[in-house]
């Protein structure tokens, strides 16, 4: 073995705990890098083998009945492969265990789950057998949590009767990865299934013979989509389709890319965050300690070595301590990755999500990593060798200290030796306290963005739950319904508030811009349901224009006072322009409101409203409840007491798993600053602090000199890092929003003190295990200076 590889081993040593620290840096670093991108390559490859696998396709038109005699002419549209007519309708399931009623969508199968587009994925059982009237496939997620199993009977309501389906199967569907209850932003696995069966049982059913309502239609490759929808629309038009869309817009397809996308984003940008400043962490906190070796890197060139051996030496160094973070970072972002997927897999159904760890992202973390490490060290190194032995060899020239700035602001008889030699070593070396206050100030935002989260999730409850929608339970009716059904719900036990909502599917256009969704129309005086501005102001409708999400403003690229063409795509299927009235923020969904009774001039249909939220007295809701079972007008109830339960399990749940590991990752690289920080500045300091207790200072002046520094240095940090965690967040908010879900950019006021608190009980442990130290500190090897 030769010298420098003696030496190293002594160095990594002597310097175990910096070396640690630092290799965790690393570790935090690789971990959040390769966890997220491999996290997100594993979702994004489960999704594409079961879309092609299942042939889902490219195009669903919904409407209200055409005849089966039309689809020829459907598949003759240029650039059309294959048209699947179906039969969807949604039901009222009498589930006995619920609470309340189950909703459910039936959905016709041609070929016995062996379709030619969105075919099943069994995973128990057998599909409806062709011609069976009374058998049904059934979702997966459904039936894990009712303990539902082939062999049982589903009983479902229809037309006013109670119908029991016998369970043939389990099965998954590309089209319900993500099962949402229409209006819904979020699953409800315990009260939404999904039924499959024959077509002759829908067709029975749902008085559908020779019919459809529904399609689902795959374009030949590199077929531009938008002249096959306009076409679809223009054939559909009379059978009254609400209008054809494309994948991207098919609800359980959106929230899928959606959270796609996200997960892309957060494997760029928080990966990068933390990358970003582990790197500068450990690019400092290296080159301070080469500069440190200054005079053992002299001796050395005396002796002979030369300048390549000598940076080959720290060099290693550089390799055993990433190779040390690497391998502690693979193993926690294999767990970070691994439980990331376990969080998906009941998210979204897929029939097969394993975690596969990306190489390439292993090989660029480390890269990283090396290359940051080796810049610091070679930056420091290259000014040592600079130097000619025999000076190198002397100590630093001492600091030309003066009165500073800041003891003039300070009193008189504030200025104590001890308080000036704080405020001097501080001023007089701007260059390493820069270096430690950035560490600080960057170790801050790190905590914020690991706990933040949960401050975003409630605001998003308490806007959307508690602000926008202040009913506690709503109800959809199949068809519009005459306004009189409101007396009637009024009148059941426990209700005691009933206002009426419109609601339309539209296309809205706004120059070259178009969207599908739909416009909810509001009395406005509604107390139930208040759309609110950035400011969280009630807004009240307009009874001349319409009102706008700021989300579906800007996918419009609409502004208030704008001119859109709104096209109702029901009944007459009216077209109008109306102006922007105003533009209110909302954490979930792109919705559009307008004026009840001017929408419903719109469209022509008279005074009816097609859902209503009511306020329900809470003992009395499990009665009403089970009531609604039995009422054939309601086609679906959502009560929020159970949508909010679902949102925090499905929603909320994926986040915290997120949210508990960065902040995890947080509070290491918060400890491995703060650590290094105060070891490197003993180590630099240890020479003076050894002429002071020569000098007559005892152990306590001599550590309150040291921890007086670093505590301006760790306040200066958290004063800086405050203000620049709100800046990362509204970042992170910025990118990390999407159509499904906007993400407030809110800090609550503990968030700010948990993560000031790591970072000073980070301070406090380090000043300890330093105390010891300085304690220790040999005075006579400290003193020796070399001439």
């Amino acid at each position: 073995m030769s010298l420098l590889d003696r030496k190293l081993l002594r160095d990594i040593g002597a310097m175990r705990g910096q070396v640690l620290t630092i290799a965790l840096l690393v570790g935090a670093g690789v971990a959040v890098f390769i966890g997220s991108v491999s996290t997100y390559e594993s979702l994004n490859m489960a999704v594409e083998r079961f879309y092609g696998a299942a042939r889902f396709p490219q195009i669903f038109v919904t409407l209200k009945r055409a005849p089966l005699s039309i689809v020829p002419q459907l598949e003759s549209i240029a650039g059309v492969a294959t048209v699947e007519p179906r039969i969807v309708r949604e039901v009222i399931v009498d589930w006995p265990a619920a609470s309340q009623p189950v909703s459910a969508r039936i959905v016709s199968l041609n070929h016995a789950g062996d379709e030619r587009l969105a075919r099943l994925h069994l995973r128990r059982g057998t599909a409806p057998e062709p011609g069976s009237a009374r058998t049904a496939a059934i979702n997966e997620a459904f039936a894990e949590v009712n303990g539902v199993n082939p062999g049982d009977d589903v009983r479902v309501l229809l037309n006013g009767k109670v119908e029991a389906f016998h369970v043939s199967g389990i099965a998954l569907s590309p089209e319900y990865v993500y099962a949402v209850k229409p209006g819904l932003p979020i699953p409800d696995d315990r009260l939404y299934a999904i039924l499959w069966v024959d077509r002759s049982a829908a067709e029975a059913a749902f008085d559908m013979k020779a019919a459809f309502n529904d399609a689902v239609i795959s374009l030949a490759p590199g077929t531009d989509p938008k002249p096959v929808i306009d076409e679809l629309d223009r054939l559909l038009e009379q059978y009254g389709s609400v209008g054809a869309v494309q994948r991207r817009d098919q609800p359980s397809n959106r929230f899928l890319e959606d959270e796609l996308n996200q997960q892309k984003v957060m494997s760029t940008t928080i990966p990068f965050i933390f990358f970003g400043v582990a790197a500068f962490l450990l690019n400092s906190a290296l080159g301070r300690i080469v500069a440190v070796q200054r005079e053992q890197i002299a001796a050395l060139k005396a002796l002979g070595f030369p300048t390549s051996t000598l940076t080959m030496h720290y060099l290693k160094l550089i390799l055993v301590i990433v190779l040390i973070g690497s391998a502690l970072g693979v193993g926690a972002g294999w767990s970070f990755g691994k439980a990331m997927i376990a969080s998906y897999q009941s998210f979204f159904r897929l029939p097969d999500l394993p975690f596969r760890l990306t190489p390439w992202s292993l090989a660029l973390g480390i890269a990283i990593s090396l290359a940051a490490a080796s810049l610091g060290v070679l930056t420091a190194l290259r000014q040592v060798v600079r130097l000619a032995p025999a000076v190198a060899m002397r100590p630093a020239a001492p600091l030309g200290f003066r009165r500073s700035w800041i003891e003039t602001l300070l009193p008189g008889n504030a200025t104590r030796s001890r308080l000036l030699m704080i405020l001097r070593n501080t001023a007089g070396r701007p260059f390493r306290s820069l270096l430690t206050v950035a560490g600080v100030a960057f170790a801050v935002p790190m905590m914020v963005l690991g706990i933040f989260w949960r401050d975003a999730i409630n605001e998003m409850i308490d806007l959307q739950f508690n602000l926008v929608e202040r009913g506690n339970t709503t109800v959809t009716f199949p068809h519009p319904m005459d306004r009189a059904i409101m007396r009637d719900l009024a009148r059941e036990p426990g209700v005691l508030a009933v206002e009426g909502q419109r609601i339309v599917p539209v296309r809205l256009r706004a120059g070259q811009q178009s969207y599908l969704t739909s416009v909810i129309g509001l009395s406005a005086g509604d107390e139930l349901r208040r759309p609110h501005d950035a400011t969280l102001r009630p807004i009240a409708v307009s009874p001349d224009g319409i009102t706008l999400t700021r989300r579906l403003a800007e996918r419009l690229d609409a502004k208030a006072g704008d001119i859109l063409t709104v096209e109702a795509m029901e009944g007459r299927r009216r077209k109008r322009d109306l102006p922007v009235s105003a533009i209110v923020d909302e954490a979930i969904g792109m919705a559009s409101y307008m004026e009840i009774e001017t929408l419903n001039r719109f469209t022509g249909e008279g005074a009816v409203i097609s859902a209503a939220s009511l306020y329900v007295e809470p003992t009395a809701m499990i009665a009403l409840g089970q009531r609604f079972k039995s009422l054939p007008t309601i086609e679906s109830v959502t009560m929020k007491a159970y949508a909010l339960t679902s949102f925090m399990e499905k929603i909320a749940g994926l986040v915290f798993v997120t949210a508990g590991i960065l902040a995890a990752f947080a509070t290491i690289i918060t400890v491995g600053v703060v650590y290094n920080s105060a070891r490197i500045s003993l180590q630099e300091r240890a020479w003076e602090l050894a002429s002071l207790r020569v000098l007559g200072f005892t152990r306590g002046e001599v550590a309150s000199i040291l921890f007086g520094e670093f505590a301006i240095e760790i306040a200066l940090g958290i004063l800086i890092g405050l203000p620049l965690s709100h800046a990362v967040i509204e970042l992170i908010a910025r990118f990390h929003s999407n159509e499904s879900f906007q993400i407030p950019a809110v800090i609550a006021p503990q968030t700010y003190l948990i993560a000031v608190g790591v970072v000073l009980a980070a301070a406090a442990a380090s000043a300890r295990i330093v105390k010891g130290r300085v304690d220790r500190i040999d005075l006579v090897a400290a003193l020796k200076t070399r001439e």
